[in-house]
């Protein structure tokens, strides 16, 4: 288990439109789509969005020695796809701590980490939708990646 602190960007350095924010927190919380089709976009939930997936992407190489072992394979759909595409061609390489440039090409996102950050930033998602989180939203906590062997989630997230 370790401590984690979302990325903090300038404006500048937002990268999605709002549809794609929506797109990342639709495949980041899977069962809060309703409350997600609520929000008003702004740039603090960019801000939020992108640092999860920044984080989501970067755990997910931090673990890729995992996927080797057992062979996965990763598969976006094609919405899907552009917005990884646009995030890894737009992203700073200082961002991240374990994928590297040519990672970012074909980008992996394990659905464990997608799982875990569901359960870590459903509250901060739930401010946004309540109007709580004005300026500041809680953009840490702990989180637990490790992947169990005979598990089906060490595959990739397939994004769609």
């Amino acid at each position: 288990m370790k401590y984690i602190n979302l990325r903090k960007f300038k404006k500048e350095e937002l990268i999605f439109n709002d549809e794609e924010t929506v797109v990342i927190l639709k495949f980041i919380f899977k069962n809060k789509h309703g409350l997600i089709d609520g929000l008003e976009i702004n740039d603090k939930i960019k801000e939020f969005a992108q640092g999860l997936l920044l984080e989501a992407i970067d755990a997910s190489y931090a673990l890729g020695f995992v996927a080797a072992l057992f062979g996965v394979v990763f598969n976006p759909g094609a919405g899907v796809k552009k917005i990884l595409t646009k995030f890894g061609k737009k992203a700073f390489k200082h961002w991240f701590k374990h994928a590297t440039a040519k990672d970012l090409i074909q980008i992996k996102i394990y659905d464990r980490v997608r799982e875990q950050l569901e359960v870590n930033f459903t509250a901060p998602l739930i401010m946004f939708s309540n109007g709580t989180a004005l300026n500041k939203v809680k953009s840490s906590a702990f989180v637990a990646y490790e992947f169990k062997s005979n598990n089906s989630r060490i595959r990739p997230m397939a994004w769609g």
